[in-house]
């Protein structure tokens, strides 16, 4: 990793492992100068250090440069979800958000990504802070009864996707509308 540091980061490498699940975690805390690291939780069967670090960069200028009070960081667990059954899932999320407890929310704020989303609520839970973490159900705002961001049954990253492409096309003129 020392090829990648540079006068940004990376601040923290973390590896974890739990010898009851057998999760493997990768947490990358790329750059805090504007606030605890933001980045979502990858698992996938390839993900590792320097793909972690690449997107935890990514992270920082994106939170930099939409002005957002994070920094940047990213995560990734690894396993195949296709090969592992939706309570073994749960079990490496949980294990993961122990595992890094120290660090998540103070440093670190995880969010869904690849083959993560749902499982924010576990990741929540198991780490005690509800502040830990975004893309969490609905039910689990901080505060009750306040709209609480973008739920994950939206898929966080698809919505924002949508709203870029519906500003970008009132900038170029482009009309959206199905026409019959």
């Amino acid at each position: 990793m020392e090829k990648f540091a540079d006068e940004w980061g990376p601040e923290k490498i973390l590896q974890v492992y739990d010898s009851e699940t057998k999760m493997k975690g990768i947490l990358v805390i790329d750059n805090t100068a504007l606030g605890p690291g933001k980045g979502g939780i990858r698992m996938t069967s390839t993900v590792d250090i320097e793909e972690v670090f690449r997107l935890a960069r990514t992270m920082t200028w994106k939170c930099a440069l939409a002005e957002l009070p994070f920094g940047g960081a990213k995560s990734g667990i690894i396993a195949d979800p296709e090969k592992i059954s939706k309570e073994e899932k749960n079990n490496l999320i949980r294990a993961f958000a122990i595992a890094i407890k120290p660090l998540s929310p103070s440093l670190y704020i995880a969010g869904p990504d690849i083959n993560t989303g749902e499982e924010m609520a576990i990741y929540a839970i198991a780490n005690g802070n509800l502040n830990s973490c975004t893309g969490k159900p609905a039910y689990m705002c901080v505060r009750p009864g306040e709209k609480c961001g973008i739920p994950h049954e939206y898929g966080s990253t698809a919505y924002g996707v949508f709203h870029a492409i519906m500003v970008a096309s009132e900038h170029v003129g482009l009309n959206l509308k199905r026409q019959e």
